[in-house]
């Protein structure tokens, strides 16, 4: 008699550690296929200049450009897509009016239908030509010209956002870029 008691109890406590096994797989199968993935992608503003090359046949003979190294981390579980990131100038403090003055910037100062692999990270420089000619007619001499980041992105459910972010401003006086001023920028762009 008294050894089928032991038995029952130790036939309880068997039973027990199945169910509390069971339910830990259970989690750890939920966790792995079913939980939706941590989203962590990160911009950094890693440089930004004002370079100036010289040409004696062009007139005017000093071309200047704005240029803008980022760097993206995707520091998730899962492949982030974006699908516009671009680098824009604005007489608006809050860049809600960005200007584009050739198609020239067009090329070089965006990127489109950018995917990142989760633990993968790119540099890339968007480079903003400043012509001299083009943008006297948009931007006033002396006045601020706010220097931005506008990121289209998806969101979990598959809707696009446009987040536009400032980073500095440069001063034009008579065409060309006299004086500027950036702050390095760091972005959680998009965490669950």
């Amino acid at each position: 008699m008294r050894m089928t008691a032991r038995r029952e109890r130790a036939s309880i406590k068997t039973g027990a550690l199945l169910a509390l096994a069971a339910l830990v797989a259970g989690a750890a199968i939920y966790q792995w296929k079913l939980a939706p993935p941590e989203r962590a992608l990160r911009l950094s503003l890693a440089r930004f200049e004002v370079t100036r090359d010289h040409d004696a046949e062009r007139t005017p003979p000093t071309l200047e450009a704005l240029a803008a190294t980022i760097a993206l981390a995707n520091e998730g579980d899962a492949t982030e897509f974006l699908p516009k990131l671009r680098l824009v100038a604005s007489s608006e403090a809050d860049l809600s009016e960005p200007r584009s003055w050739s198609t020239i910037i067009h090329r070089d100062s965006m990127l489109r239908d950018l995917r990142i692999p989760p633990g993968e990270s790119i540099r890339h420089t968007f480079v903003m030509p400043w012509t001299e000619r083009e943008e006297t007619l948009y931007f006033a001499d002396g006045s601020k010209v706010y220097l931005g980041f506008s990121i289209t992105m998806q969101t979990p459910e598959g809707e696009s956002i446009t987040i536009t972010e400032p980073f500095g401003h440069v001063v034009p006086r008579k065409g060309r870029i006299e004086h500027s001023e950036h702050r390095l920028l760091t972005l959680e762009l998009s965490r669950d």
